[in-house]
């Protein structure tokens, strides 16, 4: 029994570390790749450090986790003891309503408390932007205070009641006794609660992602756009420091716990004297940093004579400096000092939908597809542009102009333009299978097919592939497309968006829909990747489009940033990172000779005659087309023909097994 409890001890901190170990790794490599050791260097580090951005976003994290760790600590503790001194059944009563948030889903208390401070920032304090810095720290907050009651708890359970009666008996109020005798015999309780709060705030994304406002991130939240290109290596770094810092309050935790069960000889009083006075030190040093912190985020970040131009892209649409590329926005901030662009992203039309639609939030520029413009201007979300500031205008292409979703060019200046076609490694699909949408229903590569996570991009598809209109209402053929899906379903490895890089790129994968421009970065990553469009069938031709939201504050400074963009020298040198194409003329000139004359990015205008945009649809049909692809998604695809699957729960009935060992009868021994 002890040699199956310590071979269980080893597996499980082998599963835990080895990925840790493995990040530690790469962070120390020259190569990018994480299968191939080429060599130790410290330029990732090197690199960290240089990256303002990222060390801002990292100082924003421990600004969050600092302040809401201290305050979580300090109305914890006191809750706390409350707590202790309730009756037993409402004690057992409050702590039963303490543990929920804990065992809640991230995600429902994401949703709530932003549907809770959009609720009481417009309607009751009736403010424009209701997410900002400070629903972010009291959410931190919420979600820490029970870690720090939970830790202090058990501390307050162990406690000689009479330790407190006698202080009051030598003269001391019950709050002198309190910081005299009740909190030094806590005082691991407190620290270890504090440290647990710290760590979950500093890891936090889910709740974060739905209670940041646009003027304030932390570095969870960002990370997220990262995704859709090859990890950098630098992020490797950062996350091995972040690692190293929470490994080293582990054990400082721990250290503390073993001395507090240790004090117990004649110099008690000396040490746990000099343990409170390095506690409130550092209690007070931790403080300082988060008040001045708040201090100079607050007085710095308004006083600063600058405006914040908030602007919100697909993750990793614009050009950042990486690959030797410009920085779009570092050379706009250049050309306009006196203007900051804060950059956030989303993932889906849908989910920038979501944020704007939810309400407190302030966003100056969007830059959603086609068929979503045309659905914020129906909802009246979008600002008429005033063109005077934006004359660079006159560069973009004719058959860019009186589109369908904005006619009379009112309220939208396109940014891209590009394609969805199929993406398949020629080294496991045969030549023969390649001819149109049919691929992805191909049972010959079942559990190697990616599909698109997004109703309107899925429907699509089906639309094309029995040959329905791209943009029908009927109700009847959007059931015939559900059911087709269905029936690919089995197929399906993954339901995906920005996913499809690392399954693709690492050959997980072999098939996939998806957008032109991120397939041809996909191809430069991994050369037995290509690419066609099913031209018989017919395929998405979109355009993503720069837009003022009504929420706007900065419509000018908006406008300015626009007219930016449209700079064929600028366009042209966004594009050479995007792999989108542009309908800036002139643009191409300034691209890579090879994106500039790829017919992934630039298909011949023969091609783009098979191509179609979607329309904008009503909001009950959007609604049904969801739901049906909600459906299709329960069905209950494959992955790996369900190998995994049964490996799985192998592993979890040996592991209910082991667990289940201690409690089974023992057998008696024959005399």
């Amino acid at each position: 029994m002890k040699k199956t409890s310590r071979v269980l001890t080893i597996l499980m901190f082998v599963f835990l570390y080895i990925p840790m170990l493995v990040l530690i790794v790469a962070s120390f490599n020259t190569g990018k790749d994480l299968t191939h050791i080429e060599g130790f260097t410290f330029s990732q580090y090197k690199e960290l450090f240089k990256d303002e951005d990222l060390l801002t976003l990292l100082g924003n994290s421990l600004l969050i986790s600092l302040l809401s760790t201290a305050i979580a600590t300090a109305f914890g503790t006191f809750a706390a003891v409350g707590i202790h001194n309730m009756r037993p059944k409402m004690r057992k009563l409050v702590m039963n309503l303490t543990n929920i948030p804990m065992t809640n889903p991230d995600i429902v208390t994401g949703i709530s408390l932003s549907l809770l401070f959009v609720f009481v920032g417009t309607s009751m304090l009736h403010q424009r932007e209701s997410l900002n810095f400070w629903t972010l720290l009291v959410a931190h907050i919420t979600f820490s205070l029970p870690y720090v009651i939970l830790n202090v708890m058990p501390k307050l359970r162990q406690m000689d009641p009479a330790l407190q009666d006698a202080a009051m008996d030598l003269g001391c109020t019950p709050l002198q006794s309190f910081f005299k005798v009740t909190i030094h015999e806590i005082m691991p309780g407190i620290i270890s609660g504090a440290i647990m709060a710290f760590t979950m705030s500093l890891d936090d994304f889910v709740i974060s992602y739905f209670v940041t406002g646009s003027g304030f991130s932390t570095l969870p939240v960002e990370i997220y756009s990262y995704t859709k290109k090859p990890m950098s290596p630098k992020i490797y770094a950062m996350f091995t420091l972040l690692f190293l810092l929470i490994f080293a309050l582990m054990i400082t935790m721990n250290i503390l716990q073993i001395r507090g069960e240790k004090r117990k000889d004649q110099k008690r009083k000396t040490v746990d004297s000099h343990g409170k006075k390095v506690f409130r030190r550092v209690c007070a040093a931790v403080c300082s940093v988060a008040v001045l912190g708040t201090a100079g985020l607050l007085i710095f970040g308004t006083r600063s004579g600058k405006v914040t131009l908030n602007v919100m892209n697909w993750g990793q649409n614009i050009a950042d400096g990486t690959d030797e590329t410009l920085d779009i926005i570092e050379e706009f901030e250049r050309r306009h000092p006196n203007i900051r662009v804060n950059y956030t992203t989303y993932d889906s039309n849908e989910s920038l939908y979501a944020k704007l639609s939810g309400g407190g939030l302030s966003v100056d520029v969007i830059i959603p597809s086609d068929y979503m413009i045309a659905r914020l201007i129906q909802e009246d979300m979008l600002q008429k542009l005033d063109f005077s500031n934006i004359p660079n205008y006159e560069y973009v292409q004719q058959t860019f102009k009186n589109t369908d979703y904005d006619p009379l060019n009112e309220y939208s200046v396109p940014y891209t333009w590009g394609t969805v076609g199929i993406i398949y490694n020629e080294k496991f699909v045969d030549p023969e299978d390649v001819t149109g949408w049919e691929l992805l229903w191909n049972e010959k590569y079942k559990g190697k097919i990616l599909m698109f996570d997004n109703s309107r991009d899925a429907f699509g598809i089906a639309q094309y592939m029995l040959g329905y209109d791209v943009n029908t209402e009927d109700p009847q053929e959007l059931a015939d497309c559900a059911k087709l899906l269905k029936e690919q379903n089995p197929l399906v490895r993954q339901y995906v968006m920005d996913q499809i890089y690392a399954a693709m790129e690492g050959e997980n994968a072999w098939i996939a829909p998806y957008y032109a421009g991120d397939c041809m970065m996909m191809m430069d990553a991994n050369p037995n990747l290509a690419f066609y469009l099913p031209k018989n069938q017919g395929f998405n031709l979109f355009i993503d489009a720069m837009c003022v939201p009504t929420c706007a504050k900065n419509k000018t400074e908006a406008e300015l940033f626009i007219n930016f963009l449209c700079d064929p020298e600028i366009s042209g040198a966004n594009m050479d990172y995007i792999c989108y194409g542009s309908p800036i003329e002139g643009a191409r000139d300034y691209m890579e000779e090879y994106l500039a004359e790829s017919d992934v990015i630039y298909p011949s205008d023969e091609v783009l005659k098979n191509g179609t945009s979607y329309s904008y649809l009503p909001a009950e049909v959007s609604r049904s087309m969801d739901e049906q692809f909600m459906a299709v998604r329960l069905v209950g695809g494959s992955t790996e023909g369900g190998s995994s699957t049964v490996i799985l729960i192998g592993i979890i009935v040996l592991l209910v097994a082991f667990a289940a060992l201690p409690f089974l009868p023992k057998r008696k021994k024959k005399k």
